[in-house]
């Protein structure tokens, strides 16, 4: 089988930095509601080949987005002959096959012959959702979360860099490559304690998550979970039983209390050459009490705090 030159990563992940001026939300290109599962993941109504509405969740450490199996049988949708994809998931790796999508839509938002690839729905991370929206997607735009109404909107990066923004914080964004993927994963720095640690940013995760280097050079004090938790990649599920909790944790100018994280060695670590090196993996659950607006064009993620703790 040919492989697709574009083979992506899945991971799980977030944090905050640095300070501007308020945004209009006049100028959106499309303006839906979205929904928070009990597990934390954002999702979005999408329709695929005017088909819907299907429930996608928002991942950020997605560098393509993706399609389960039985949606794609359902939609009768056919795979790119001799392509496929690799698919680096949190637990584990894979191949799997490329669909092309005649449209795909998020409100007003179209994705005209989109690629897509196809995963099986029998995962944790696939579970009750009909897909992903990755960066191939959401990078097309500036993308505008409303805590408060749970609602997305999506505007033209254009639009966005014109506008201020009294009172939020501008964290700056790192964007990486792996591979041989044509979309970046995006990084940026939290502090716990004295300690700066590097954190990928992934609302596709609504778990903070920590390897062991990190833990270790924090001198942390794990804690043995009561109950086993398992962290969901993209293939596969791995139980954690240890858990540190962080009384504070630290971005820019904003303090964030009481966070946990899991304390785990994933394949995921290693697939992004930090099998002996810190790194930290931020989830959703830092936003979902925020406005924010991640603003790929300009490697920024800008956040409200006028109703976060400042420092």
């Amino acid at each position: 089988m040919h492989k697709n030159p574009r083979g992506f990563i899945l991971a799980m992940a977030f944090t905050l930095c640095g300070c501007v001026k308020t945004l209009s939300l006049d100028n959106a290109l499309t303006m839906v509601p979205y929904q928070i599962q009990p597990s934390g993941r954002i999702l979005v109504d999408v329709q695929l080949n005017d088909d819907g509405p299907h429930q996608f969740a928002l991942d950020t450490a997605a560098t393509i987005s993706v399609v389960t199996d039985e949606l794609r049988y359902t939609l009768e949708i056919e795979a790119i002959a001799q392509s496929s994809a690799t698919v680096h998931g949190a637990v584990t790796s894979g191949e799997f096959p490329l669909l092309s999508i005649r449209r795909l839509q998020v409100g007003d938002a179209t994705w005209v012959d989109a690629q897509l690839v196809a995963l099986p729905q029998g995962t944790a991370a696939m579970s009750n959702i009909d897909g992903l929206l990755g960066i191939d997607f959401l990078r097309k735009y500036a993308v505008g979360f409303s805590a408060q109404d749970r609602v997305l909107r999506l505007y033209s990066p254009r639009s966005v860099r014109n506008e201020s923004y009294q009172g939020w914080v501008s964290i700056p964004l790192q964007a990486r490559r792996f591979g041989d993927s044509r979309q970046p994963l995006y990084f940026l720095d939290i502090r716990i304690g004295d300690r700066a640690v590097p954190a990928l940013f992934d609302l596709g995760s609504s778990q903070n998550i920590m390897n062991w280097p990190a833990a270790r050079s924090l001198r942390l004090m794990p804690v043995d979970m009561e109950d086993e938790a398992e962290l969901s990649g993209a293939i596969a599920g791995q139980e954690v039983l240890v858990r540190f909790d962080a009384a504070d944790v630290l971005t820019a100018n904003t303090r964030w209390r009481n966070e946990q994280f899991l304390i785990a060695d994933l394949e995921i670590f290693s697939t992004l050459g930090y099998s002996d090196r810190p790194l930290a993996i931020l989830g959703s659950g830092l936003f979902q009490q925020r406005d924010f607006v991640i603003d790929f064009a300009r490697n920024r993620l800008l956040v409200d705090i006028s109703r976060a703790e400042v420092e």
